[in-house]
């Protein structure tokens, strides 16, 4: 079902069922609770965590820096494509003189 618009979907999260009010696609909403559930349970494997509360908070971390360096290696190569654009444009404006 990949219906859009605002809607409640279930995520099951650390075995506990979370219903969310969501604006896109149930399978969308899926992919990101399970994503969750995924760091989470990494978490709790790696560190041996039982506190839910302490899992969700270094998940949060771990999902936010996972962000941040996307974001910041977004904006590199967008920086670098601009500076590759501007020199190519500067070497047809020569070409064609």
């Amino acid at each position: 079902m990949s219906q859009t618009g605002d809607h409640l979907v279930e995520l099951d999260i650390l075995g506990q069922t979370y219903q969310v009010r969501v604006h896109g696609s149930q399978e969308w909403a899926q992919k990101v609770g399970g994503l969750v559930d995924e760091t989470m349970r990494q978490i709790q494997r790696e560190t041996r965590l039982q506190e839910t509360t302490k899992v969700a908070i270094l998940a949060a971390l771990n999902l936010a820096d996972r962000l941040i360096t996307l974001q910041e290696n977004q904006a590199a190569a967008a920086a670098e494509l601009q500076s590759v654009s501007q020199q190519v444009a500067e070497a047809l404006e020569e070409a064609l003189r």
